[in-house]
């Protein structure tokens, strides 16, 4: 049993009581600043944007990190079966050049490996990827959304090249040029959308 010098005074009660809930706060706050840090990371690895300022808005903008992967990962993979087939070898060369613009090695290798490059994408795929793109990129702030497309558009082209030629020298076929053709034009449909700012 504590005696009475032994057990803590009022004061020593509201110390305890308050830095407890200093440390919890602390504790959470530090948490949600690694998750964070964790997610600019991850969306890094995923997209190849290396700008600190365009992932952090990325990062805030509310995508999560699997959305953002089919978001991107879904122009890519039309790219590569533009001309019919998506065989190994151009897999391991789109891996490489891919790996040389930011994308994680990993990643790369995983969405490769997944169900959509073992057959052709469909059109209804293509649908739903043009209708979330619409919606999406039109709440994403300006200068996010211009890094984005552009570095989409730049993936895309790095894609056409692998798969015509050795390590990214080959040439855009026309089916290929056709594919990004129609990627731009889809995402430079959502900037066209956006609302002139009033003066």
């Amino acid at each position: 049993m504590l005696t009475q010098s032994m057990k803590p005074t009022r004061g020593q009660a509201l110390e305890e009581a308050f830095f407890f809930r200093m440390d919890q706060e602390l504790i959470e706050q530090l948490s949600r600043r690694l998750q964070r840090e964790e997610k600019i990371r991850l969306f890094a690895s995923a997209t190849g944007i290396r700008d600190r300022k365009h992932l952090e808005m990325l990062a805030d903008s509310g995508f999560e990190l699997s959305t953002l992967t089919a978001f991107i990962w879904v122009p890519l993979l039309f790219v590569a079966w533009a001309d019919g087939s998506a065989d190994d070898m151009e897999k391991g060369v789109i891996s490489e050049v891919l790996a040389t613009k930011g994308i994680s090695k990993s990643t790369t290798s995983m969405m490769l490996e997944h169900e959509w490059f073992r057959k052709r994408p469909t059109e209804e795929l293509w649908q739903v990827w043009a209708e979330f793109s619409t919606a999406t990129l039109q709440t994403l702030d300006a200068e996010v959304r211009d890094k984005l497309i552009k570095e989409m558009i730049g993936l895309c082209r790095v894609v056409a090249h692998a798969s015509g030629g050795v390590m990214g020298l080959g040439k855009i076929s026309a089916s290929e040029a056709k594919v990004i053709d129609r990627v731009t034009r889809t995402l430079e449909r959502c900037e066209e959308r956006q609302p002139a700012l009033s003066a």
